[in-house]
């Protein structure tokens, strides 16, 4: 709703605009819509206002209200917004660059793990009940009460004092000698194997990896027009070494 019209929007404006965003499933799969004061303060107007606009969006059947719980998206509704937007998404493509249309054609697909296993091998998922939650909460509420010296953009590769200290961990830890200007901090993994990728190969290069390995690394070296190469190798054979460069 645009700020223009705080101080004269009316009951009849609130319910257009969230009869519209419901029907482009603005309010995604769960459907929860803002309180009727919080969305009254937002939009400075009357608690009633607000109410008036819920109650017909609740008579023609787009969502459904409980005292005592947020305003929520009927299901039927949210139903109807996912077969649109899905044959929107079928009828109309954007144009994109080649780069783009390799990366449309080969989407990972992120499959939901089976429940109530023994152990869970699938990379990438941390256990809940490993994972310091106490300690990494006490680091971030220090981290964000600390005040910067300057609210401004860092260098980027990464804050120096980090680096300082990767580059000492890794010497310590890991037997790995570098110099400072050597380590980049990424987002995540998925950034880094990118740059990789996009600094390493050319097209038509080779690549090899473990398999099974991580289907994300293959992946984004693929995305650079660069080429696996296939090497079956038995349990018992003597390892080898497998020539990329032909």
């Amino acid at each position: 709703m645009a700020s223009q019209h705080h101080g004269r929007i009316g009951s009849r404006q609130i319910y257009e605009t969230l009869r519209d965003q419901i029907l482009e499933s603005v309010y995604g799969t769960d459907g929860l819509l803002p309180s009727s004061r919080a969305l009254a303060g937002e939009l400075g107007v009357s608690r009633s206002t607000v109410t008036v606009a819920y109650e017909q969006l609740a008579a023609e059947g787009f969502i459904e209200i409980r005292h005592g719980a947020r305003p929520r998206v009927a299901r039927a509704i949210v139903d109807q917004g996912r077969e649109r937007a899905s044959s929107r998404a079928a009828t109309r493509k954007a144009r994109l660059s080649k780069f783009g249309e390799r990366l449309r054609q080969d989407l990972p697909r992120w499959i939901e793990p089976p429940r109530d296993l023994v152990a869970n091998f699938r990379y990438g998922d941390l256990s809940p009940s490993d994972f310091p939650v106490l300690a990494w909460k006490k680091a971030m509420v220090a981290a964000m009460t600390r005040k910067p010296e300057r609210l401004a953009y860092d260098d980027p590769c990464g804050a120096l004092r980090l680096r300082t200290a990767l580059q000492a961990y890794l010497w310590r830890s890991r037997s790995v000698r570098c110099d400072v200007d050597q380590i980049v901090v990424v987002n995540g993994s998925q950034q880094g194997l990118d740059i990789c990728a996009r600094l390493l190969l050319d097209d038509a290069d080779r690549f090899i990896m473990e398999d099974p390995g991580y289907l994300m690394a293959r992946l984004n070296a693929s995305r650079s027009r660069s080429r696996p190469v296939e090497h079956s190798r038995q349990p018992n054979d003597r390892p080898c070494e497998v020539d990329i460069c032909g």
